[in-house]
């Protein structure tokens, strides 16, 4: 991960640059927005600050030292470096490899997908409802929640609807003009993917991601896994990332946490 030169020099500007054994680091205030849990956000370090233990802990140090007050520390890592107790894995985001399927499940017969129309919308606002539901359990999440208001008003979503034999069983929801504010790349997110009929699951979800890959040629795809706070959720969300980095896709930063 490269940081523009531009972000650096607004960070420094703003005064969210700091220094933490030697290795710099961009960080700020940032609360989750769906728990309302208070965060410090380091979205931008050196890339060989998380590899060193003493600096992760010189790092922490640092944080303190400004007089902030938070239940968790966010530190962006690139690739798929993994680090020490007491961090642990928050989000991952993986890149599409935009290469062919690997191990595809078949297409079954009557299964096709389609580019979502406004008749659509509620369906589309229901299954993002429930997906952020199943992310953030015991929190109350409705059609009108800014995370899931904010992604059907988005001017660049694009929904594709998964159909078997003409009904609707799920969808995939992308935002094809978003841009990674420490990178300057540009890049189209691939914000969910939710299929209600489990025994065509597998095979709808390949055909959906196939149908953004198609439909968002010559921008990187990126999605991303949560890994929630629950010890059997936080295993199936480990099966899930092993299982996409199996295929078609590789991980490009995950954002790890630890207690404040």
């Amino acid at each position: 991960m490269t940081a523009t030169r531009e972000y650096l020099r607004r960070a420094a500007s703003a005064g969210l640059a700091g220094e933490a054994a030697g290795f710099g680091f961009v960080a700020d205030r940032c609360d989750d927005p769906f728990t309302g849990r208070r965060q410090i956000l380091v979205e931008y370090c050196d890339p060989g600050l998380p590899a060193s233990p003493a600096a992760l802990d010189a790092l922490r140090g640092a944080l303190r030292a400004r007089g902030l007050e938070a239940d968790a520390v966010l530190l962006r890592v690139g690739g798929d470096l993994r680090l020490p107790a007491p961090w642990r894995p928050r989000l991952t985001y993986v890149r599409h490899d935009r290469g062919p399927a690997a191990g595809a499940a078949p297409c079954p017969a009557g299964l096709t997908v389609r580019p979502a129309t406004r008749a659509d919308d509620a369906r589309v606002s229901d299954w993002l409802v429930q997906a952020f539901r199943t992310t953030y359990p015991g929190q109350e999440v409705t059609s009108a929640h800014p995370g899931v208001a904010d992604i059907m008003a988005a001017a660049d979503r694009l929904s594709f609807i998964a159909e078997l034999h003409g009904e609707p069983i799920g969808h995939g929801t992308v935002l094809t003009a978003e841009q990674d504010s420490v990178t300057g790349e540009e890049f189209t997110e691939l914000v969910d993917t939710l299929v209600d009929d489990a025994r065509h699951r597998r095979a709808a979800i390949a055909a959906l991601v196939a149908a953004a890959v198609e439909a968002t040629e010559g921008r990187p795809l990126c999605g991303h896994v949560v890994h929630p706070y629950e010890p059997g959720a936080a295993r199936s969300a480990d099966s899930v990332l092993r299982a996409l980095v199996a295929g078609d896709w590789s991980v490009d930063h995950c954002f790890w946490e630890s207690p404040w």
